[in-house]
């Protein structure tokens, strides 16, 4: 296995932010000392580590908007909810404004990694041992910082819109707020300059991690599926002639968001997405699959597609991943485990994140149908069934007809009432009915799921307590789906539609669409079939509240939550029920600017709505 090289939080500079908060008066001293910092490779690399810090943490994701500077992206979209008190709550009932300290947070993280970003750069030709083995790392740190600099702009926009472009200069810390109060630029002038910003990187940076320290920085593939995110991003309805924003403009009438649909975006997504996936220098990607099985486990292609979907997030620095990070993950692995009853370690967690019904339904049967469209699937009464489970077989297990005969996929993201704990050493069995082992009825606190279902994603076998190399940010299979959806926007004949797609179909375990041996028809509504698709494939990978915003459908998917009837013991606990209703306003579709901004510069205008 590749040794990882992850760049480590530092906190080694400080930084001014957006709103120009004056240092103390520094003294010579104070300079040289920063001077100095660039001089060395050693404080350099302390320096740049800084400036990756600003991006967003999956491990922290219990900790939404306080930590890590990740946000509510998992439990505030339609695919689960938190047990676990945090801001999630706030945005699904909608008790949050420009006031909350959680909308200043992502502002002035992202703000922050910008000026650490334009400060590495400006200064980091002083270093004087730079120069490796022949190798420029004044250059290729620049770069690094200059596309890390673009990413944080793309994170912003996504989740504010239109925003401030502070050019490539850094703020000095006395510039007095008249000099750097700018209006927003409109939303076309951001992608704009993330992308050229990217674009400008890319020749410069190697395309793919040379050597094991290279692992965990920036490269140009990693640039390259940035700038495809920002541009599927631009294509997507929210930004592309939303009239609901036709009173979004600057206070001198400038326009923020187009109010034209411009097809050419969908164009330009398809065209850049292509380039990323016909680039030889980028032909050692693929998708992640496995030969065989662990053993105990049968060979078949069932098993293996369960195994390869399983552990294409834990085998570390895999053929798929194109951008990870590390970190300690047993604060997220906990919210996944089962808060057994009576266990210990790693077998007893916090059932504190839980996936809904709805996407417990989304996930296709193991004949590639949707649940609606497979005559053999039944949502009621029980079954004998055996899992895919390396530490579970030879046993059929009786378990509800929701989950038997489902595709490969459901098993490894879904920890559901009957299944084995995934733990080879445990003999546990989870029931998540009311008196069950992880049951409501049986936990004094509110340790337990929501919804009656777990996720299983991104879980070590061996239980919460064991960690694993890194949580994936960007994979092959999301510039599949990105390709494939600009391409169905776009182009809609194209046969590489069916291609790419079947492709994530086929290393899933279930037929391919289309006309040959073992395939099944093409569905009528291809954009559906790319939405639903792209809803399994990347469950759980922080994906899913951005886009049901930028197709504009959160005002549909948004609004209540479904699970099992978890006061109730089997037969009852098995009819869903709404487990919470939710606030989902037009205005929601963006976050706010913070409060504090609008004031101190009032030339920044406020999102509609807010």
């Amino acid at each position: 296995m590749k040794k990882i090289s992850i760049y480590a939080v530092a906190v080694f500079l400080t930084v001014v932010n957006y709103s120009c908060k004056k240092f103390i008066d520094q003294v010579p001293d104070d300079r040289l000392r920063f001077e100095q910092m660039y001089e060395r490779k050693a404080t350099v690399d302390q320096a740049l580590a800084n400036v990756y810090s600003t991006l967003p943490d999956q491990n922290q994701d219990r900790s939404a908007s306080g930590s890590g500077n990740i946000g509510p992206w998992t439990a505030a979209s339609d695919e689960a909810d938190y047990t676990l008190p945090n801001f999630t709550e706030n945005v699904n009932t909608g008790s949050w404004d420009a006031t909350s300290g959680q909308v200043n947070y992502h502002w002035q993280n992202y703000y922050r990694g910008i000026q650490a970003a334009s400060t590495f750069i400006a200064n980091v030709s002083r270093c004087t041992d730079c120069n490796i083995g022949g190798i420029d790392l004044v250059s290729r740190y620049s770069n690094e910082a200059r596309a890390l600099r673009a990413i944080y702009y793309y994170h912003l926009v996504q989740q504010y819109g239109p925003v401030v472009l502070l050019g490539n200069d850094p703020i000095a810390s006395d510039a007095p707020l008249a000099e750097i109060s700018k209006p927003r630029n409109s939303m076309d002038e951001c992608i704009e300059f993330i992308v050229s910003e990217l674009d400008a990187t890319i020749p410069l940076l190697p395309a793919t991690p040379q050597a094991n320290e290279d692992y965990g920085h920036i490269t140009a593939s990693v640039a390259e599926a940035y700038k495809i995110k920002a541009l599927i991003t631009a294509a997507r309805p929210l930004f592309n002639g939303n009239t609901d924003y036709a009173t979004l403009k600057n206070k001198d009438g400038k326009q923020l968001i187009n109010q034209t649909f411009n097809a050419a975006k969908w164009t330009k997504a398809a065209a850049a997405a292509k380039a990323f996936l016909t680039n030889p220098n980028y032909a050692n990607y693929a998708l992640y699959s496995v030969a065989s099985t662990p053993s105990g486990l049968p060979n078949t292609a069932f098993n293996r597609a369960f195994i390869a979907t399983r552990d294409v997030m834990l085998n570390g620095w895999n053929s798929e991943i194109i951008f990870a990070r590390g970190g300690d993950v047993t604060f997220y692995q906990y919210s996944l485990a089962p808060n057994h009853l009576g266990a210990s370690g790693g077998d007893k967690g916090g059932s504190f994140l839980s996936p809904s019904q709805q996407l417990v339904d989304a996930f296709f049967t193991a004949n590639g149908l949707p649940i609606q469209d497979d005559p053999s699937y039944s949502a009621i009464g029980t079954s004998a069934y055996q899992a895919p489970d390396p530490n579970d077989q030879g046993v059929a297990r009786i378990i509800s007809n929701m989950y038997v005969n489902r595709e490969p996929r459901f098993y490894s993201n879904i920890t559901y009432t009957g299944r084995k704990w995934i733990n080879p050493q445990s003999n546990i069995v989870t029931d998540f009915t009311n008196n069950g082992n992880a049951g409501k009825g049986n936990i004094a606190n509110n340790d337990y799921t929501k919804t009656g279902y777990t996720s299983r994603k991104h879980l070590t076998v061996a239980g919460w307590t064991t960690g694993r190399p890194v949580f994936s940010k960007i994979r092959l299979a999301e510039i599949y789906l990105n390709y494939i959806e600009a391409l169905q926007e776009s182009n809609p004949s194209d046969p590489d539609i069916l291609i790419y797609l079947n492709r994530i179909r086929n290393r899933a375990g279930i037929a391919p669409y289309g006309n040959g041996v073992g395939a099944i028809a093409v569905p009528a509504n291809m954009r559906e079939a790319i939405r639903r698709e792209r809803r399994v494939e990347l469950a759980f990978e922080l994906d899913r509240y951005f886009y049901t915003r930028e197709w504009k459908i959160a005002e549909t998917t948004d609004k209540q939550i479904s699970g099992m009837n978890i006061t109730q013991n089997a037969p009852g606990f098995y009819t869903p029920v709404i487990t919470e209703n939710r606030v989902f306003q037009k205005k929601h579709y963006l976050w706010p600017i913070p409060n504090a901004e609008v004031q101190k510069v009032p030339v920044i205008v406020q999102n509609t709505g807010w």
